[in-house]
């Protein structure tokens, strides 16, 4: 015969046993701390400080410390002062009282009988976080619910949620609430056309959308403001004032307005078509009127612009006869850091293309190939990729002096040329006899300079040179020597620099043994923009 009984380990009383007492009382005690079995905690891995006769607890610390060394997966009691422990056995429970939950023993683990429940079969209500009632017979109280496939049996991929009714005059669809109170309804409501129907007050409902069973067709209730097509869950911004209709698509989707047609004579065609006065007595349009425009409108840190920040227009350039009918196409943009549109370009009705005109080269934004009007520079201006540059009306002269310039020996002096023969782009400064470069770029100069005696002197050399920003260029340098035949001896001077915006180029020159003059005759300096 065992000394234990098999399922709870209780001592027996062995035969002719004495003081059976002892035995009775210490199967009791077992029993006591084992049936309706309920523990303080289990996540101690060591005893609490005073506990009180009879306290239990679950030890589901891999290695506990103190009293409780080795007894890892074990009920423990205090009793008598000491720590007890019993081995559980697969299917025992317990209820931990400071989780107010039930656990099970796996044979290997403690574990909450909730999560170990796989069936629940043919009950009569559920409630999840609130009570369910005789009307509502499942109930939810969260904030959200979600419903996914099983990927495991059958593991098709599909969810199908299914609302089956008795008959078509019954309802099946979803409510939509606020306080109880019910909005909108969505589903098939007194037929099997599935409707939309959505009410101010719960009591009187409007019907926006019907989708007809027996035949397809949808229909549209009353359309008291825009009429609005949307694949689009979220809700959607406030429309513009005098928005006839709305086409929103889903979120990261392109809303798309697509024309079919067939037929090489048959085009798809948007078509603005406008009059002045009222649809009851159009009037011909006057001078300047817009006839239809597209525009684009964004959103920034806050909100949507008030107005359009690109915009492709059509307007008429005289007033209106059936006979005379101007028109021109013009593109407007909002220049970066702004938020104003401005035009920057046009087809016009004569048949020529402008570009609006900037005072400055663009700082913003810039990229290889971009063009545009310099109305400073009266030219037009492309970017190679990594500065503006002038592709028309660029920088030129011819500038002559109208006297004999004295020229002392030894000394480099400036030739005053005085008068410009030509000056596109006033870049020649007649005043201060110098070129000043208009913006930066590739520049070629040339001069033609004459020797004139001063009396007898008769000077050996006969030199010139460029001067930038009042010192040596550094290139463009020539001479003549030897003797030197008054009203005949010339040199000519050419060059090419590159200059920035602002920089000044002037001729200098140098006699060597005597003095001398530059003849006003026949002496020229000129200039013109490379690049």
């Amino acid at each position: 015969m065992a000394d234990t009984t098999r399922n709870l380990g209780l001592p027996l009383i062995a035969a002719a046993q004495a003081q059976k007492h002892v035995t009775h009382n210490e199967a009791l005690t077992a029993l006591d701390a084992l049936v309706q079995l309920a523990c303080l905690d289990k996540d101690l891995a060591a005893p609490p400080a005073g506990p009180a006769e009879g306290d239990r607890y679950l030890v589901t610390a891999a290695s506990p410390t103190g009293a409780w060394a080795g007894l890892s997966g074990q009920v423990v009691r205090f009793a008598d002062g000491v720590w007890a422990g019993a081995m559980p056995r697969p299917g025992w429970f317990a209820y931990v009282i400071d989780e107010a939950d039930l656990y099970v023993f796996t044979g290997t683990a403690w574990a909450s009988f909730r999560g170990s429940l796989t069936a629940l079969q043919n009950l009569t209500r559920l409630g999840i976080g609130t009570a369910a009632d005789a009307t509502n017979r499942f109930a939810l109280k969260a904030d959200a619910a979600l419903l996914s496939w099983d990927d495991v049996t059958p593991g098709s991929g599909n969810l199908r949620v299914t609302l089956n009714k008795q008959a078509a005059a019954k309802d099946a669809g979803f409510t939509v609430q606020t306080g109880f109170s019910t909005l909108a309804l969505l589903g098939s409501f007194g037929s099997d056309d599935f409707s939309l129907k959505v009410s101010p007050d719960g009591a009187a409902f409007f019907t926006p959308l019907t989708a007809s069973a027996s035949t397809g067709r949808l229909t549209l209730g009353r359309i008291a403001g825009p009429l609005e097509i949307s694949a689009n869950a979220g809700a959607l911004p406030d429309t513009l004032p005098q928005t006839v209709l709305r086409v929103s698509s889903a979120d990261g989707q392109q809303a798309r307005l697509v024309f079919d047609s067939f037929g090489a004579t048959a085009p798809g065609n948007f078509i603005f078509r406008t009059a002045n006065g009222t649809a009851a007595a159009p009037s011909a349009l006057p001078a300047g009127t817009s006839m239809g425009q597209f525009s684009a409108f964004g959103y920034g840190t806050t909100t949507y612009g008030s107005s359009a920040r690109a915009q492709v227009a059509f307007a008429t350039t005289e007033a209106w006869t059936d006979s005379a009918q101007g028109a021109r196409v013009l593109i407007r943009t909002t220049p970066i850091g702004t938020a104003g549109i401005v035009e920057v370009f046009s087809a016009e009705s004569n048949g020529a293309i402008r570009l609006v005109p900037l005072a400055s080269d663009p700082t913003a934004g810039v990229a290889q190939g971009q063009l545009y009007a310099n109305s400073t520079a009266a030219a037009l201006k492309w970017h190679t990729g990594t500065a503006w540059a002038r592709i028309s009306n660029f920088a030129k002269f011819a500038s002559t002096t109208s006297f004999d310039n004295y020229v002392g020996a030894a000394n480099w002096t400036k030739v005053q040329f005085n008068t410009a023969d030509s000056n596109d782009q006033g870049a020649f400064v007649a005043a201060s006899n110098r070129f000043v470069a208009p913006e930066a770029g590739l520049y070629g100069f040339d001069t033609a300079l004459v020797f004139r005696k001063n009396g007898s002197n008769a000077p050996t050399a006969f030199e010139a040179q460029f001067y930038r920003n009042g010192t040596p260029a550094g290139r463009g340098r020539t001479s003549a020597t030897g003797t030197l035949v008054d009203g005949v001896t010339a040199i000519d001077l050419s060059t090419a620099l590159k200059l920035a915006a602002g920089d000044t180029v002037e001729v200098f020159v140098r006699f060597s043994g005597a003095d001398g003059y530059v003849a006003a005759s026949d002496s020229l300096f000129s200039g013109r923009q490379m690049a």
